[in-house]
């Protein structure tokens, strides 16, 4: 079993790097246009080539793989618990048994705003009094918002095709 939980840390590792700096590392070097290739099939079908949503899937999976390990004993708190004082020990026990749960639901909610946010930070996050001041701005924000749901309707459309 440790030679399970040891995998799946480095898995979790190497995924983590990935997501945050890898892809986009990777996609700057001429030498790995083979490497996405050959896995962007896999990317479409797991994580929309989206870092945040393999991301959020990964933590998801973390919290039903802890869950798992909890439920058939191999996270034991055990050893820490004369640490403990007595009156706290059920809170520690109900918070190891509910973080894993928290974690599953913590990514499930990042895919879900990932999904609805399609806007780049920049566009979003002016201010509505800066738009309401500056008529350039509103339009640059609303020009970018009528594109995005333009090629939005557009990829639909050629999907249905």
């Amino acid at each position: 079993m440790t030679v399970l939980a040891l995998s799946l840390f480095v898995l979790s590792l190497a995924l983590t790097w990935y997501a945050l700096w890898g892809r986009a590392w990777l996609k700057t070097k001429s030498w790995a246009k083979p490497f996405f290739d050959l896995i962007e099939p896999l990317e479409l079908v797991l994580f929309k080539k989206s870092e945040t949503i393999l991301f959020a899937r990964m933590k998801m999976v973390t919290g039903l793989l802890l869950a798992f390990l909890t439920q058939i004993g191999t996270i034991d708190l055990t050893p820490i618990m004369p640490f403990v004082p007595e009156k706290y020990q059920s809170w520690v026990h109900a918070a190891f048994n509910l973080a894993p749960l928290m974690l599953s639901i913590v990514g499930w909610m990042d895919e879900k705003l990932r999904n609805r946010t399609t806007l780049p930070i920049e566009v979003v996050s002016v201010p509505d009094k800066v738009m309401a001041e500056n008529p350039k701005v509103a339009e640059a924000v609303s020009v970018a918002a009528i594109a995005k749901q333009e090629s939005i309707t557009a990829i639909n459309e050629e999907k249905a095709a």
